[in-house]
């Protein structure tokens, strides 16, 4: 029995009206975006094929982009500055136009297009690899990774102040930190979620699971470095954080890098001086 275009076009349309009015349109977009791309998130962009990393020879900022490089398998190279050789890469970055702002990390791509900004470079890294959250939850991501920026810049703070001694370091570790996880405890995957799914938003893995882990292991890092303090373990008080950080910890990839050369060393501006002790008498 042969169905004419106009009896076609209105079960086409019935379809359509059904599923916009049950509020299913977003779960079939999700679907058929994920069929057509072969990947999950919202609005994917074309895979990435090569990546050069630009940043200074540590950790710090650019940390979270390697860590999503190495998960997705990408391969990577870097450009590493000095104190010495950064002002005079930053202003030929600033020319050309790939230090968009005059900072680092920025990356560059096999295609020409440069990125600058760390979080933005995780979510382009995030779409291309289908490490991007769901349209829905978009906002969530947002909250999550703002949140994690403004926690980062508390330990910044204190790091790069030229009067940074071992007393601001126990009030980070007392005071600051505690308050800035217990915020993130609150957020973080519930333990039956994280038996299948250990993820802070959706069901799959996204580029804000990356931010949070590096943030927190910073804070672990930094705990734990011996200025002649106590070594305090800064996670144990929070089991969904801390059951976070060691399955995101033990994923193959991601294990595979925390333990190879390419994993930089933890390191600190500089150490404060050793407390002045007392005079015997």
């Amino acid at each position: 029995m042969a169905f004419s275009f106009g009896q076609v076009f209105i079960v086409f349309v019935a379809a359509v009206c059904t599923i916009y009015y049950t509020g299913q349109a977003p779960k079939f977009m999700k679907l058929a975006s994920e069929i057509v791309t072969g990947k999950k998130g919202c609005v994917p962009v074309r895979d990435i094929d090569f990546v050069t990393i630009h940043y200074f020879d540590v950790r710090g900022r650019a940390e979270a982009i390697r860590l999503m490089l190495e998960e997705a398998a990408i391969a990577y190279n870097e450009t590493n500055f000095t104190m010495d050789t950064w002002p005079e890469a930053k202003k030929k970055g600033v020319a050309s136009g790939i230090y968009t702002f005059g900072q680092v990390p920025a990356i560059t791509m096999s295609d020409g297009t440069s990125l600058v900004q760390s979080q933005s470079i995780a979510q382009y890294i995030g779409r291309a690899t289908g490490m991007q959250c769901d349209c829905e939850s978009l906002h969530y991501c947002d909250v999550l990774a703002r949140g994690a920026e403004d926690f980062r810049s508390k330990m910044s703070k204190i790091l790069y102040d030229p009067a940074f001694s071992r007393d601001m370091r126990n009030d980070y570790i007392m005071n600051t930190a505690p308050m800035w996880l217990t915020y993130f405890e609150k957020l973080a995957p519930s333990l039956h979620k994280q038996e299948t799914a250990p993820y802070f938003a959706d069901d799959h893995l996204t580029w804000v699971d990356f931010i949070v882990f590096d943030l927190l292991d910073a804070n672990v890092e930094f705990a734990k470095y011996d200025m002649g303090e106590p070594l305090i373990s800064i996670l144990d008080p929070y089991t969904k954080l801390n059951t976070f950080y060691k399955k995101f910890q033990a994923m193959p990839r991601v294990a595979a890098y925390l333990k190879s050369p390419r994993r930089r060393p933890y390191k600190i501006p500089k150490t404060p001086p050793p407390r002045v002790k007392p005079a015997s008498t």
